[in-house]
């Protein structure tokens, strides 16, 4: 009887699915069709970019609205590291704005319902409104007022998506496909990565695969940067997936997806490797420790001896591998030239965070606004290199208070159970502890690396924001259950 019951609701929800769908009658297509190869024709004798765009756009609206809510997301979370520019913007940014749209038409006429992760909500909002308080400090000329105004507008869609996840990964079944997703996205940039090593300085893709490095008789020591162009960041995502894809490892029940989630791990690891980025290496060896310490249920001293032992063994030989046989160089000889001034300050990082610290005392409560002359900033030695201090330029204590409330109740909604296996748990509950991980691996390597800087890396960030909410979600209502 559940199952006749079950294959009901199966049925219903397919064909609310395919109502939610645009109709036309068969008349109107035909006619459409001859539109579309009129308009076709009209812009192979005389194209027009803005059209093509417009009509690009048009078509994606039409796929978008007959997906389901929740595969839309999937798309974008594929996509969203390369991301190609319109006049007005970029692809996530349409995307996003695209399928927030026709998730509200859905919410009008109740086929979905709107909510908020309530522990998150507040330190948000402030965020929000410190945002828009800000501006009223924010000085220079147009270029820094356009940069100012283009963070803001992607800071908010990057909410909406933040919304848009905690809304639609309802329940265990879209969390694992979210997270199976996330981890495609991942093969996809360490792929991107590889192929960036393999073939310094020059273009694969036009506008999509290529390498910013230049070209050279000798190259050497070269840093990898992804598709976010930033090797310090590309190493802090690396770092943060390591946790997820161990996960993925012990729980995979079939010997291929071990596998694979294996040889992710062994791909990641040397792209780290390639960025050549100590902070957030130090990072990962400290998550590293902590897993090992809020896991050891399911390990025991000769496991503990055994997979250190191994992780040494690996890490040594990849940094050989890279130093030998790449255009990379070796991250233990950038470590161990490592020098600190005032006790605990890295060598690279004292001009700029007393030069960050000194800007945001000229406005400390409200800051300085989200613009910046980028290019004067670094060359006068004072680009915060910290999400913390780069927020307490822009929005002062104000808005820099909220930010540390919400990591605070990130780290409260993913604090772990040490009790529970990763092995054996219930999926969420499971993936909440290595998520924890990877936020501890966060919140260590944001005091050497500010993730705004970067438009495109923002979004990754704020994914995880709302796969702990989401989790953390799931978690409850099991429990109420």
């Amino acid at each position: 009887m559940r199952r006749r019951n079950d294959i009901s609701a199966r049925a219903v929800d397919r064909r609310d699915r395919k109502g939610a769908g645009i109709p036309f009658s068969k008349a109107m297509k035909g006619l459409l069709i001859a539109v579309i190869a009129l308009l076709t024709g009209l812009q192979i004798y005389d194209p027009s970019k803005r059209f093509i765009e417009a009509v690009v756009g048009l078509i994606i609206v039409g796929i978008v609205w007959n997906f389901s809510g929740i595969q839309a997301i999937w798309f974008i979370l594929l996509t969203y590291p390369f991301p190609f520019g319109f006049s007005w913007g970029n692809s996530t940014f349409f995307f996003v704005l695209v399928v927030f749209v026709i998730y509200l038409v859905h919410v009008s006429t109740g086929r979905y319902r709107f909510h908020g992760d309530r522990r998150m909500n507040v330190p948000i909002a402030v965020m929000v409104a410190a945002y828009i308080i800000s501006f009223y400090n924010q000085a220079g000329g147009k270029m820094i007022m356009d940069f100012a105004l283009l963070h803001t507008g992607n800071f908010l869609v990057i909410l909406i998506l933040y919304y848009l996840l905690v809304n639609l990964i309802d329940d265990e079944k879209n969390l694992r496909k979210t997270v199976g997703y996330l981890m495609v996205s991942t093969w996809l940039i360490t792929f991107f990565s590889f192929l960036e090593l393999l073939f310094p300085g020059r273009v694969i893709l036009p506008n999509l695969i290529y390498s910013t490095h230049k070209i050279s008789l000798i190259m050497k020591d070269i840093r990898v940067t992804g598709p976010f162009r930033d090797y310090e960041l590309l190493a802090e995502f690396f770092a943060m997936n390591v946790p997820i894809i161990i996960l993925m490892i012990v729980r995979s029940q079939r010997f291929i997806t071990r596998f694979m989630y294996i040889f992710l791990l062994m791909g990641v690891l040397f792209m780290q490797f390639a960025t050549i980025t100590r902070g957030a290496f130090i990072s990962l060896i400290i998550g590293i420790v902590y897993m090992a310490w809020i896991c050891r249920k399911d390990l025991n001293i000769v496991r503990i001896t055994g997979l250190a032992g191994a992780f040494i063994i690996l890490i040594v030989i990849i940094d050989a591998i890279m130093t030998k046989y790449t255009m990379s160089g070796s991250l233990f000889k950038r470590l161990l030239a490592t020098t600190v001034e005032r006790g605990f300050i890295p060598d690279t990082r004292v001009e700029a965070w007393t030069g960050a610290a000194n800007r945001w005392l000229l406005h400390p409560f409200i800051g300085n606004g989200p613009g910046w002359d980028m290019t004067y900033s670094f060359e006068h030695k004072y680009w915060p290199h910290s999400a913390y201090l780069y927020y307490l330029n822009i929005f002062g204590v104000f808005g820099t208070a909220a930010f540390l409330l919400l990591l605070y109740r990130l780290v409260r909604a993913s604090m772990p159970e040490l009790r529970q296996s990763l092995v054996t748990a219930p999926f969420p509950r499971a993936l909440m502890k290595t998520l924890n991980v990877s936020l501890a691996i966060l919140i260590v390597d944001m005091i050497k690396v500010d993730y705004q800087r970067n438009p495109i890396y923002m979004y990754f960030i704020w994914i995880f924001f709302a796969l702990i909410s989401a989790t953390r979600m799931i978690i409850d209502k099991q429990e109420s259950d």
